[in-house]
């Protein structure tokens, strides 16, 4: 058994240390024509990087890659400025204090709570369970853009509300509760730009000046906002799919009962809720005179995904300063144009080759995306197609889960829920599902563009 444990250690180990060794052969042979030293180098540097971000040889750090590109930026001779211009981002420096928020929301039980004092005003139903998910991940995406932070929150209180109602492990039902608590955590905060890291980041991605600039928080919910249809639509598919075999078995006063079992609220918990109100308050009051813009927002937590973050928001930089944008164009354009005559042929054919590089690209299409975004100002002057267009299509991309590689949310929420969680066979039911309604969704998000004036 150790030996089957270790040979996908082994194997990524292999990939890692061979993909490394390409890198530096490009960045001392220099093969690529069109590109000057500098650009070779990158190119062998980043690659190199992705390496280990990808296969995590070891159980390895982002920081590994993230200082594998500092190196090879040094060698090559471009300024720390360049290189680090990512951590500069208020995407980046936004990440930061949400993440402080909704780990003291885990950490003292205050989010705990939060649900429950929902959940215990309903008579409970299925309908009303994945309403009631769908209502307090709105309120949460309020208070932390981390899905994470959210679904960490809400499956094991899912988990809780299972057990109480004498659902069978394995069974529909409790399937049903723990996957819509996990996927309502993620889909529809996506509708606004600061609900979720997609927003922050994946504008980032755009390249600077113009196209950025189209990226406004009022156009980003014009264009996102079908996604908060998307989630009714999804869930309900989910229970005509995921049909409990049995109604639930639990009241109000059970429900009331669980909520006065966590006690009186804590210390911690009302210093939590108190710095909550206080942190929204003051920056709103900064906001509102005028010291803070959106520029100004800058914070941190978990150095690992900072280093992480701020590498991939340099990308778009340093492939610009390293020629490799412009290397790069005539290969972005010869893959984009075929497709982007119709504007529905193009969401359609890039949401299937988004689908195809997530069986490669493991970092939830962070990379592929970053570099994909690159094509935005030619598929603009080109075709008229907005820059926000295909950021719609790398976040229904992202979002796949169809194996756990592709998807890192699967392991943190199974190991949070342990034994009393999902069927991996309903969890794959579901996969299917959202692959397939996500396609449905771009071709009707291509006659809404056009009707709000997008397309």
């Amino acid at each position: 058994m150790s030996t089957k444990k270790r040979s996908p250690r082994r194997f990524g180990s292999a990939l890692t240390v061979l993909v490394m060794v390409a890198g530096v052969a490009v960045s001392v042979l220099q093969p690529f024509y069109g590109l000057d030293a500098t650009g070779n180098i990158m190119l062998g540097t980043v690659a190199a990087a992705l390496a280990t971000w990808i296969f995590r040889p070891a159980g390895g750090t982002f920081i590994i890659g993230a200082a594998i590109i500092f190196l090879g930026g040094t060698l090559a001779g471009m300024p720390m400025a360049d290189l680090a211009g990512g951590f500069s981002s208020p995407a980046l420096w936004l990440l930061i204090p949400a993440m402080f928020i909704g780990a003291a929301l885990m950490k003292t039980g205050l989010g705990k709570r939060m649900v429950y004092a929902f959940f215990k005003r309903l008579n409970l139903t299925y309908p009303r369970i994945l309403f009631g998910w769908f209502v307090t991940s709105i309120l949460f995406a309020l208070i932390t853009p981390s899905a994470t932070v959210r679904f960490l929150i809400a499956t094991p209180i899912a988990v809780s509300v299972a057990d109480a109602c004498c659902l069978p492990r394995g069974s529909r039902g409790r399937s049903l509760i723990i996957i819509s608590a996990w996927l309502l955590n993620i889909f529809p905060a996506t509708a606004w730009m600061h609900g979720s890291l997609y927003g922050p980041v994946f504008s980032a991605f755009l390249p600077d000046g113009a196209m950025r600039a189209m990226a406004t928080e009022q156009t980003w919910f014009i264009v996102m906002a079908p996604w908060l249809f998307f989630s009714v639509v999804f869930i309900i598919a989910l229970y005509f799919v995921l049909k409990p075999e049995q109604p639930l078995a639990i009241t109000k006063d059970q429900l009331s009962q669980m909520y006065l079992d966590l006690g009186p609220m804590s210390k911690a918990e009302r210093g939590c809720l108190i710095t909550t109100i206080f942190i929204f308050a003051a920056f709103f009051l900064l906001l509102i005179l005028g010291v803070l813009s959106a520029k100004d927002i800058s914070t941190s937590i978990n150095w690992d995904t900072v280093a992480f973050f701020g590498m991939i928001l340099s990308f778009v930089h340093i492939f610009e300063v390293a020629g490799i944008t412009a290397w790069l164009s005539p290969f972005l354009a010869a893959l984009m144009k075929p497709i982007a005559v119709s504007p529905l042929l193009f969401v359609l054919a890039l949401y299937g080759i988004c689908v195809l590089i997530r069986f490669l690209d493991v970092t939830q299409g962070w990379i592929s995306s970053a570099i994909l975004a690159m094509a935005a100002p030619m598929l603009f002057a080109d075709f008229g197609i907005h820059p926000l267009i295909p950021v719609m299509v790398f976040v229904c991309a992202s979002n796949l889960f169809f194996f756990r590689y592709q998807q890192p949310w699967i392991t943190q929420v199974e190991s949070v829920c342990g034994e009393g969680g999902w069927n991996p066979r309903h969890l794959a039911k579901a996969s299917i599902l959202y692959a397939v309604l996500a396609a449905v969704f771009l071709v009707f998000n291509r006659f809404y563009w056009q009707i709000v004036g997008i397309l």
